[in-house]
C-alpha cells in the first residue's frame, strides 16, 4: 500500500515506517520543517517537509495514498493550559482528516493516548470501555487528545469516516531521538533521579505499538478504539529494572508523595519566573502519582499486538542512546 504517516521522524513515527517498510509499503513521510531528527535519514521513503496546521504544506502528497496513520502531535504537559497544544492535537488532526476524506483514503490510523480512559486498578485494569476522568487535571494534553478521540469517532458515526484509533501507554524503545519517554531512563543513569515516590504505570515496547498500528491497516473495526500497552509496573519495579539492565549502582530513595508534590509546585512557581520549563513540574507529579493500570487485550486479540516484556523495552532505549551518544 502507499502509506502518508504523518510525525514520521519520531520515536514512534520511525518504528512505524520501519515496520511499513518491511512490508513493502510505499511510504510519504510528512516530517515538521524545525526537526532535527536524522532517524529516517537513508530510507527508502519520500520525505516531505509541512505542518499539520497548514493544510497546503501535505493535502497535494495525499493523493493516491490508500492509508494514512497519523503521529504527529504534541506532547507537552507543561505548562498545563497551551493553546498551541490545542491547535495542534485538534485543528492539525481536523486537517489531516478532511484531507484524508478529500482524498478518499480507504483506511485512517489514528495515534491517540491511553490517558483518554480512566486507568483502572490491579484486579481490574482501565480498558476502551471506561469513561475520561482527566478533565480534573487541567492539562491541554490530555484534554486535546480525548477531544480529538471524540470529533474522529464522532465522524465515522456521522459519515463513516474509516478511523481506528491506537492508543498507547508509556512507550520506550529505539529511535527516541528527543529525548521524549527515553528521558526518564537517561536521567536514571547519568545520576539525576535521587529516588521514586508511590505511582503505577503501563509501559509498552515502541515496537509493539508500531506493529499494531501497521496490523489496524488490515486488521480490526473501524470505529474503535485500542489501548496499546504491555506492563502494569510501580517505580520501585521499574527503576530496579533499570539499574540492573544499566548497571548503574546508585541506591534510590522512597519519598512521600507529599513531598514529591511540594517540589513540584515549587518547581513550577519558579519555572514560571524565569519562563522555562521545569525538569518536575506540579502537574507532572500530579499525574505520576496516579495508579495507571491498563489492560491491553482488545489489541492483542484483535490486532494481534505483540507483548515484549519491558526489560527488552529498556535494554533497546537505552543501547540506541549509547550508540548515537544521546544524552540529556
Amino acid at each position: 500500500m502507499k502509506t502518508f504517516v504523518t510525525g514520521a521522524d519520531g520515536m514512534l513515527g520511525t518504528n512505524v515506517v520501519l515496520e511499513l517498510l518491511s512490508r513493502n509499503h510505499d511510504i510519504v513521510c510528512l516530517v515538521h520543517p524545525s526537526s532535527k531528527s536524522k532517524t529516517l535519514k537513508g530510507l527508502p521513503v519520500q520525505i516531505i517537509t509541512g505542518d499539520v496546521l497548514n493544510v497546503s504544506s501535505f493535502e497535494s502528497y495525499l493523493s493516491n495514498c490508500e492509508c494514512v496513520v497519523h503521529i504527529a502531535a504534541s506532547t507537552s504537559v507543561w505548562p498545563g493550559r497551551n493553546e498551541l497544544v490545542n491547535r495542534i492535537n485538534i485543528e492539525g488532526t481536523r486537517n489531516v482528516m478532511t484531507a484524508s476524506q478529500r482524498a478518499g483514503v480507504k483506511r485512517f490510523i489514528h495515534v491517540g493516548s491511553a490517558n483518554s480512559f480512566d486507568p483502572g486498578n490491579l484486579e481490574n485494569p482501565g480498558t476502551e470501555a471506561n469513561d475520561y476522568t482527566g478533565w480534573k487535571y487541567n492539562n491541554d494534553y490530555l484534554d486535546s487528545k480525548y477531544k480529538t478521540q471524540l470529533m474522529l469517532l464522532g465522524e465515522f458515526r456521522k459519515n463513516k469516516f474509516p478511523v481506528i484509533i491506537i492508543s498507547p501507554t508509556f512507550m520506550l524503545g529505539p529511535y527516541d531521538s528527543g529525548p521524549t519517554s527515553g528521558r526518564l531512563l537517561l536521567s536514571m543513569v547519568e545520576g539525576k533521579v535521587p529516588g521514586y515516590s508511590k505511582g503505577v504505570k503501563n509501559f509498552v515496547h515502541t515496537k509493539d505499538v508500531a506493529k499494531a498500528i501497521a496490523n489496524a491497516l488490515t486488521m480490526g473495526r473501524l470505529g474503535e478504539v485500542y489501548i496499546a500497552g504491555c506492563e502494569n509496573m510501580d517505580y520501585a519495579t521499574f527503576f530496579n529494572k533499570v539499574k540492573t539492565i544499566s548497571g548503574v549502582e546508585k541506591k534510590l530513595f522512597h519519598f512521600p508523595f507529599f513531598l514529591v508534590l511540594i517540589g513540584g509546585f515549587f518547581s513550577s512557581v519558579f519555572a514560571r519566573i524565569i519562563g522555562k520549563q521545569p525538569d518536575l513540574s506540579y502537574g507532572m507529579v500530579r499525574l505520576m502519582g496516579i495508579e495507571q493500570y491498563y489492560s491491553s487485550a482488545k489489541a492483542v486479540k484483535e490486532l494481534q499486538m505483540p507483548q515484549t516484556p519491558t526489560d527488552k523495552a529498556i535494554e533497546d532505549c537505552l543501547n540506541w542512546f549509547k550508540a548515537n551518544n544521546i544524552k540529556l
